[in-house]
């Protein structure tokens, strides 16, 4: 058996043939705003994501940076010696350890004599939370020997890429004396040279 074709209600005819009624002024440049708003997402959403983007870009030649420092101080220091090779590990840089959990971790290691360049996971936007100039990445160095160890004694300052409009640096961070300045070779070499 079909079913009877149903027919629309005279009611319903007529509010479609009706003109619809103009809303109130005030109604109208609310949805006007709200419409404006809601057609610039797209290109505020496009920046964010470039944002984003440029952002994982700088803290991954960051992390690049900092492991080509530690791997030419550990050359420049290995064509000088005789009796002693020193290690780094890792020999060479791998970005996608930024993104894990644990991050990266640079260890120079001189016959058990210790220097580690930690760097945490990625974050996810410029920070002064931990710093007062912003950063990008965060860490911490430390340098142990057996000495140290037995003591109970890691040595540990605070690192932090740090970004300005000239670019950026790597800066540790003594909280102790509130030092802070640039990481550099000569920087690690003094570290190093602690623990000798």
């Amino acid at each position: 058996m079909a079913w009877p074709k149903l027919r629309k209600s005279q009611a319903t005819d007529r509010e479609e043939t009706q003109p619809k009624k103009a809303l109130p002024p005030a109604i109208h440049q609310r949805l006007k705003r709200l419409a404006r708003k809601l057609d610039e997402l797209p290109a505020k959403d496009e920046l964010r994501i470039r944002q984003a983007r440029e952002l994982e870009e700088r803290q991954r030649s960051a992390g690049a940076e900092l492991h080509q420092l530690c791997r030419g101080l550990v050359a420049a220091l290995n064509s000088m010696l005789d009796n002693l090779e020193i290690e780094i590990t890792p020999a060479s840089y791998n970005a996608g350890l930024l993104d894990s959990p644990s991050g990266l971790l640079i260890q120079i290691n001189a016959s058990g004599r210790i220097v580690q360049l930690a760097i945490h996971a990625r974050e996810p936007e410029i920070s002064s939370e931990h710093f007062r100039t912003p950063y990008i990445l965060q860490g911490a160095i430390r340098w142990f020997n057996q000495e140290f160890l037995e003591r109970q004694e890691i040595q540990e300052m605070q690192i932090f890429y740090c970004i300005d409009s000239s670019g950026g640096s790597w800066r540790y961070y003594d909280p102790r004396t509130r030092k802070t300045a640039t990481v550099d070779e000569d920087y690690i070499a003094g570290v190093l040279d602690q623990l000798l």
